[in-house]
């Protein structure tokens, strides 16, 4: 009898463990997220200027973002990370220069590019079972480039050449994470601010100063790994 007893309480307890370790197994506390965003990069304000009435309109068109993010959960409620992004935004050629230009026989541009590295702040909303909504705000540096031209017409040619420059980079926006057991999906949307100094040629082929707002509004999806 006593032995019966003894079985039994040694299967308990092997059970309880058994069920313990599965559950630290599939239900670990993973506090460090990593992983990309791919997104589109949609111009706004002076950035998506393209009025030749402006001293320097910036012609930017609408482009890509990628962006490599990792994150630590200090608490609940509060995570803490880095990011760096790239982004390319197109020069609006078709729009600087007519298609049918008769004047123009070849013609060619590079674009607008930033590099950001970013410091990150996150405030987390858990929904049970699901994952979380989060609203972050982020300030660091981009590295930047201007966009650049060639044209060329029957009366010689005409070009911008492209210059570099960095400046502070900010950036606000919110987001969810949905847990996909061993992966996060995520949906985001951010905008990011940077103004740069570029030396820009004006009508004349002078050098001068050029302050340009390079903001965009970013929507983007992305895969995460939770360790």
């Amino acid at each position: 009898m006593e032995m019966k007893k003894f079985i039994l309480c040694a299967l308990s307890f092997f059970c309880a463990l058994t069920a313990s370790a599965q559950d630290q197994t599939e239900n670990p506390e993973r506090k460090h997220l990593i992983g990309l965003q791919l997104g589109n990069a949609f111009v706004n304000g002076d950035f998506n200027a393209s009025a030749f009435e402006d001293d320097y309109p910036a012609f930017a068109r609408n482009g890509l973002l990628l962006t490599g993010v990792y994150r630590y959960s200090m608490s609940r409620y509060v995570a803490a990370g880095t990011s760096v992004a790239y982004r390319h935004n197109r020069f609006g050629m078709d729009a600087f220069v007519q298609p049918d230009d008769e004047l123009v026989t070849a013609k060619n541009s590079e674009a607008w590019r930033s590099v950001f590295t970013m410091a990150d702040v996150y405030f987390t909303v858990p929904v049970q079972e699901v994952g979380e909504v989060y609203l972050a705000g982020s300030a660091g540096a981009a590295f930047n480039r201007s966009a650049s031209w060639q044209i060329q017409t029957v009366h010689g040619e005409v070009r911008m050449p492209s210059d570099q420059a960095t400046a502070l980079a900010l950036g606000w926006g919110s987001g969810i994470n949905i847990n996909v057991y061993p992966l996060v999906i995520n949906a985001e949307a951010r905008l990011l601010y940077t103004k740069p100094e570029f030396t820009v040629l004006n009508a004349l082929g002078t050098p001068f100063q050029h302050s340009q707002s390079m903001n965009t509004f970013n929507i983007s999806l992305g895969a995460f790994y939770r360790f």
